[in-house]
């Protein structure tokens, strides 16, 4: 048996005594687990990259979470959940999550971005490196392939239970960490409050492949700038800009 099939093999057996599932058809999770890097270097290999997989995987994934933390915490408003849902599906908790399924153990990928996989590792694991920074597409990529392919495999139902079974371990830490504070709904308000006028935010730059963007937003009252902010999409970087502006003028 070659390394690669050993390592197909591995991967099956590893999932069905994970997810508590009997497979029906293994090549979905093989796609799941290749990325297009892989196919670069193995032109015989028989299955597609996972691009598609991720495509669905991510509506399964925000249809799942959302059902989770709608029942889950039925006191928390629409303003309070959906900075919880965005935040326990960002591309770094997904990456969080993905270690936590030992994905980096079976993916079928090039030596570079084995490379890259590494690197956000150690640099995950360093306490001066700002977290909110880090991301790891590979990683998030495929975890919702993965979902993706459980859904189509084994249907809705078990695919949202493996989801939430995974999420349940991650939400206090998300709530935790961001304190559920909605800083443009809070910034907002204290604009209305001061000005009767809402903040305006514009893009000040944008850097980086199409497929991953990093934005630099400017957030302003009167023409007058009060905060910047950066993430990985202009929604993050918004966020974070009312964050700042909020604690540079000590609304909040």
């Amino acid at each position: 048996m070659s390394s690669l099939e050993h390592r197909k093999d591995e991967a099956i057996e590893y999932f069905e005594q994970r997810f508590k599932i009997k497979i029906r058809k293994k090549e979905y999770f093989f796609e799941a687990l290749t990325h297009s890097s892989f196919l670069n270097e193995n032109r015989k290999w028989p299955y597609n990259h996972n691009e598609r997989l991720e495509f669905l995987g991510d509506a399964v994934l925000q249809l799942s979470s959302s059902d989770f933390i709608f029942f889950a915490y039925p006191d928390f408003s629409e303003g309070v959940l959906t900075p919880l849902r965005a935040n326990l599906v960002n591309s770094l908790m997904l990456s969080k999550i993905a270690l936590s399924l030992s994905l980096d153990k079976y993916l079928f990928i090039s030596k570079g971005e084995k490379m890259s996989v590494e690197q956000f590792l150690s640099q995950l694991n360093d306490k001066t490196v700002d977290e909110s920074k880090l991301k790891c597409y590979v990683l998030a990529d495929a975890v919702e392939a993965l979902f993706g392919a459980i859904y189509l495999d084994q249907g809705f139902q078990v695919a949202k239970n493996v989801i939430v079974d995974i999420l349940k371990h991650f939400v206090s830490e998300v709530i935790e960490k961001n304190n559920q504070k909605d800083y443009k709904s809070v910034l907002q308000e204290k604009m209305q409050e001061l000005y009767k006028k809402a903040p305006n935010y514009q893009v000040v730059k944008s850097e980086g492949p199409a497929h991953q963007v990093f934005y630099t937003v400017s957030v302003s009252i009167n023409d007058k700038e009060i905060g910047l902010g950066d993430g990985w999409s202009k929604k993050d970087a918004e966020e974070k800009a009312a964050q700042n502006a909020l604690k540079e003028e000590r609304w909040k």
